[in-house]
C-alpha cells in the first residue's frame, strides 16, 4: 500500500511541476507555415519541432529561458521569453540558400502518427507522410494517388462513387464495408470509408501508418490509418486562384482564402474546388462516355484564439460527387465458349475490353460534415474535445448484366448520419521522461440501405434495412524514457459495441453486443542521432454484421475480424543527411477474416469469413539526395497471405459451402508485391523563377482475384508511369501533369463468374492515360 501511494505522489509530483507552457507558430517571409523547425532552450538540451502547420508548444521553468530557433537554410533567431506565452516568428532565408553553397539535407517530414508531432525518422513506426511542398510536389489529389508512394497499400475504386477497395499488408476491405484502415481528417475519425471517394486539396501532411492501431484510432484501424491535416487559418491575408484543363474534358477551378478576421484573435480559412471531367472510356453500344464526374468541395475553418490557454476551431465541409457508375467490361479474358473461359491475357488489349451496357450507370454521393474543437491548457495538461456530425447520402443505378440487352438493372440509395464525441487530456510537460494521453469516446451511427431492380424488366426487391451501431470507448497511451536511448510505450483502448440491424424486407430484427480490448506495446532505440531500431505488437478489429438472410454461400451472421501484428524495423539518416534507408518485416495473424461475394441464384450479397489466415512480409523506402537539383526515392513491399483455415459458410447451419478447399492458397484481392522508383527536382532558377518536377513509375504485382488462385482469375504485375513539371514565378505557376503515361491497360477489379452464378467473368477498367495544365496565382 504504501508503495502504491509513492508511486502515486511521484506520478502527481511529475505532472504537476510548476513550468510555464509557451505556444506559437513559426513561418516564413510570406506567411506560409515552416514544419521540422528545431526549437531549443538555449543552454539545455531540451526542445521541440514545430509541427506541418508551424505550430508548436513548449515547457520552460523560467521566464527568462531564451528559446533558439533554427531551421536548414533559415537564419537562427533567439527570443527571450520574458513572461510571454504566445510567441509567432518568422524566419528568413539565409544567405547560404539563396547563393546555394552547399547540397543541403533532408530536414525530415513531421507526422502525427502517434497523435504527437515527431519526425517520421524517430517515430517507431512504418509511416509513409508527406507535408504541404512534397504533397503540392508529387501533385496528391486523392488517397489513390498518394497510396502510390506507399509499400503494401494498394487504393481501388469500383462500380460506382464511394465504392473503394483498399488492401494493406494483406488486409482488404470488403466491398460496401469498412475500411481496414482509419480515415482521420484534422484528428477527427470519419467513419464512413466512402468519404476517401473525396478530392484532397490544401493540405498540411498525408501520412499512412501500418499495423493495427487500435490503440490510436478505434475499431476498424485493422491495418493501420490515413492521418490528414488541412491546413490551418492563418494571421496573415493570403489567397489563390487556380484554374486547370486536361484531355477527356477536364476542368477545374480552386479557391482558397486565409486571414485574421482579428489580428491574433481570430483567424479563418476558406476554400473551395470545382471539377468536370467528360470521360475517356466509351460504351460501344450507346456510344456515350461512362466514366464522367464531377466534383464540388466547399470547406469553411473558424479558429479563434479566446485566451492564451483556450481556443475553439469549427469546421465545416460539403461536397457533392456525380458520375458514372456500373460501367464493368464482359468477359475481359478472351471467352473461348468453355465455361468458364480462357486463361487471363496478362497483356489485355482493347479487343476483350468492350464495356457494352444498355444502361448507362450513375452514381451521386453528398456530404455534410462539420465538427467543434476546444482546447484548454493547464500548466502541464490540455483537455480537448473534440465533436463532429457527418452526413453521407450515396445514389447508384445502372445495369446488371452489363450487356447490351435488357436482363436486368440495379439501384441503391444509402444514408448515413453519424455523430461523434471525444474528450482528450494530453500531457504538456515537454521535459518529462513521461509522455502521456488518455480519454474517452462515444460514436452513434445509423445507415439505412435500400437496394432493388429489375429482371427482364419485372421489379425486385434486393434489400431494405437499418444498421444502428453504438460504440463507447476508453483509451490511453503512454511512452516513458527507460533511458536517453531506449524508450517503452504501452496503449489500450476498450471498445463496447451494440449493434442492431432492422430488415424490413425479411422481416428481421437483430442485435447484438461486443466488447474489445486493444492493445499495443512498443520498444524503440535510438541506437545514435541518425538510427532507429523498433519493435510492436500490436491488436485491432474490425465489426462483423448481418446479411440479408443465409443462401449456399453465407451465413445470416458474419463475425468480427480480429488481427495480431509483430513488426520489427529500422530507420537510418546517413551522408550529412542525405540518404534515407528505413524498412520493416510483419507477421499478421487473423481470426474471422471477412469476404464479399454475390450470389445470383438470390441476387443477394453477403459477407463470409476465413476461420484462420497468415500474412508474412516486408516493406522498404529509401530517398537520397544527389544534388540540390535532384532527389531519386524507392519503395518495395511483399506480401505473402495464406489460407489456413477456409472454415465453411452458407445455408442455416453454415456448412453448405466448403471454404477449406482453399486451405493453403493465396488470399483474393491482395498484390503479391508492390514496387515504387522517382525523380523529384525542386530548385531556385534565379532569384523570382523556381522549378519543380516529379517523375513516378509505380509497378503493381501479380493479384489473385479469388481464392481457387487459378490463372483464369489471376492478373500479372503492370506498372503505371506518372510525372509533374512545374514552374512558378514570382507570384504565378503553372503544372503540366500526367498519368499512365504509357497509357497502360490495367485492371482494378475482376470478378470470376462462375463463382457468383454468371455466365461471364467482369473487370473494371483502370484511367487510360490522362494529361492537363493548371496556372495559379497566389495574392
Amino acid at each position: 500500500m504504501k508503495k502504491s501511494i509513492l508511486l502515486l505522489l511521484l506520478l502527481v509530483a511529475s505532472i504537476g511541476f510548476a513550468q510555464n507552457n509557451i505556444s506559437g507558430k513559426v513561418t516564413d517571409t510570406r506567411g506560409e507555415p515552416l514544419p521540422g523547425v528545431s526549437i531549443l532552450e538555449k543552454g539545455t538540451a531540451r526542445g521541440v519541432i514545430s509541427d506541418f502547420n508551424g505550430n508548436f508548444e513548449f515547457s520552460v521553468e523560467s521566464s527568462d529561458a531564451v528559446l533558439v530557433f533554427s531551421y536548414l537554410g533559415f537564419e537562427t533567431q533567439e527570443i527571450k521569453i520574458a513572461e510571454k506565452n504566445l510567441i509567432n516568428i518568422q524566419l528568413n532565408e539565409s544567405a547560404e540558400s539563396l547563393n546555394e553553397v552547399t547540397i543541403k539535407g533532408f530536414t525530415g517530414v513531421i507526422g502525427k502518427s502517434r497523435k504527437r508531432t515527431a519526425s517520421i525518422q524517430v517515430t517507431p513506426e512504418s509511416v509513409t507522410a508527406l507535408n504541404a511542398e512534397g504533397i503540392e510536389s508529387a501533385g496528391i489529389s486523392d488517397v489513390s494517388s498518394f497510396s502510390a508512394l506507399v509499400p503494401n497499400l494498394k487504393f481501388n475504386t469500383s462500380q460506382e462513387i464511394g465504392l473503394n477497395t483498399i488492401t494493406v499488408r494483406g488486409i482488404s476491405q470488403v466491398r460496401g464495408g469498412d475500411a481496414p484502415l482509419a480515415f482521420v481528417i484534422d484528428g477527427v475519425t470519419i467513419p464512413d470509408p466512402s468519404l476517401l471517394s473525396q478530392e484532397l486539396y490544401d493540405l498540411a501532411l498525408i501520412e499512412v501508418v501500418k499495423g493495427p492501431q487500435g490503440a490510436l484510432y478505434g475499431k476498424n484501424a485493422i491495418g493501420g490509418a490515413v492521418n490528414i491535416y488541412t491546413k490551418e487559418p492563418t494571421n496573415k491575408m493570403s489567397n489563390k486562384v487556380k484554374l486547370g484543363f486536361g484531355n477527356g474534358g477536364q476542368k477545374e477551378a480552386q479557391f482558397i482564402s486565409s486571414g485574421a478576421l482579428k489580428k491574433d484573435k481570430i483567424f479563418y480559412r476558406f476554400s473551395t474546388q470545382y471539377k468536370d471531367f467528360d470521360g475517356l472510356l466509351t460504351n460501344d453500344f450507346l456510344n456515350e462516355k461512362v466514366d464522367f464526374r464531377t466534383d464540388l468541395n466547399l470547406r469553411g475553418q473558424i479558429k479563434a484564439r479566446i485566451s492564451d490557454n483556450f481556443s475553439i476551431t469549427g469546421t465545416y465541409q460539403y461536397f457533392d460527387l456525380d458520375g458514372g457508375a456500373a460501367y464493368y467490361s464482359v468477359n475481359p479474358t478472351g471467352f473461348d465458349g468453355e465455361f468458364p473461359g480462357g486463361v487471363m491475357d496478362p497483356n489485355p488489349t482493347e479487343d476483350n475490353n468492350i464495356i457494352v451496357a444498355d444502361v448507362l450507370g450513375r452514381s451521386d454521393m453528398i456530404n455534410n460534415y462539420g465538427n467543434i474543437k476546444m482546447e484548454y491548457s493547464f500548466e502541464n495538461m490540455s483537455i480537448q474535445s473534440i465533436t463532429s456530425f457527418n452526413k453521407v447520402e450515396k445514389t447508384m443505378n445502372g445495369d446488371l448484366d452489363f450487356l447490351d440487352f435488357d436482363l436486368f438493372t440495379q439501384n441503391r440509395v444509402t444514408k448515413t448520419n453519424t455523430f461523434n464525441q471525444e474528450i482528450r487530456l494530453n500531457n504538456k510537460n515537454t521535459n518529462s521522461k513521461f509522455d502521456w494521453s488518455l480519454g474517452g469516446f462515444y460514436q452513434n451511427t445509423e445507415k439505412d440501405l435500400v437496394e432493388n431492380g429489375t429482371f427482364e424488366s419485372d421489379p425486385y426487391p434486393v434489400a431494405d434495412y437499418v444498421n444502428t451501431t453504438e460504440t463507447i470507448a476508453l483509451f490511453g497511451f503512454a511512452d516513458y524514457k527507460l533511458t536517453n536511448k531506449l524508450t517503452a510505450s504501452a496503449g489500450f483502448r476498450y471498445d463496447i459495441d451494440k449493434f442492431s440491424q432492422d430488415d424490413t424486407l425479411f422481416e428481421t430484427a437483430s442485435s447484438r453486443d461486443n466488447n474489445e480490448f486493444q492493445p499495443k506495446v512498443s520498444l524503440s532505440y535510438q541506437a545514435s542521432k541518425s538510427v532507429l531500431f523498433y519493435a510492436n505488437y500490436g491488436k485491432g478489429y474490425r465489426t462483423g454484421g448481418y446479411n440479408a438472410q443465409a443462401t449456399g454461400l453465407f451465413n445470416r451472421e458474419f463475425n468480427d475480424e480480429i488481427s495480431e501484428n509483430y513488426e520489427l524495423g529500422f530507420k537510418t539518416t546517413s551522408w550529412n543527411d542525405r540518404f534515407i534507408f528505413n524498412g520493416s518485416i510483419f507477421t499478421t495473424r487473423m481470426d474471422n477474416q471477412q469476404q464479399y461475394i454475390l450470389d445470383l441464384d438470390t441476387f443477394i450479397a453477403g459477407v463470409y469469413n476465413y476461420n484462420d489466415s497468415k500474412f508474412v512480409g516486408f516493406e522498404l523506402e529509401s530517398r537520397l539526395r544527389l544534388t540540390n537539383y535532384l532527389d531519386v526515392f524507392a519503395s518495395y513491399g511483399y506480401t505473402n497471405t495464406e489460407i489456413i483455415d477456409g472454415g465453411k459458410a452458407g445455408g442455416e447451419n453454415g456448412d453448405t459451402t466448403d471454404n477449406t478447399v482453399y486451405n493453403g492458397n493465396h488470399t483474393p484481392f491482395v498484390p503479391v508485391d508492390n514496387f515504387g522508383i522517382g525523380l523529384e527536382s525542386s530548385f531556385k532558377i534565379n532569384q523570382e523563377l523556381k522549378f519543380n518536377g516529379f517523375l513516378n513509375l509505380d509497378t503493381t504485382g501479380k493479384t489473385y482475384w479469388h481464392e481457387s488462385n487459378r490463372d483464369s482469375f489471376t492478373t500479372d504485375a503492370y506498372s503505371l508511369l506518372d510525372a509533374r513539371i512545374g514552374l512558378a514565378y514570382k507570384n504565378w505557376k503553372l503544372d503540366i501533369w500526367g498519368k499512365n503515361l504509357t497509357d497502360k491497360l490495367y485492371y482494378k477489379e475482376f470478378s470470376p463468374g462462375e463463382f457468383v452464378g454468371s455466365p461471364d467473368d467482369v473487370a473494371w477498367r483502370g484511367q487510360p492515360l490522362s494529361v492537363g495544365t493548371a496556372i495559379s496565382l497566389t495574392f
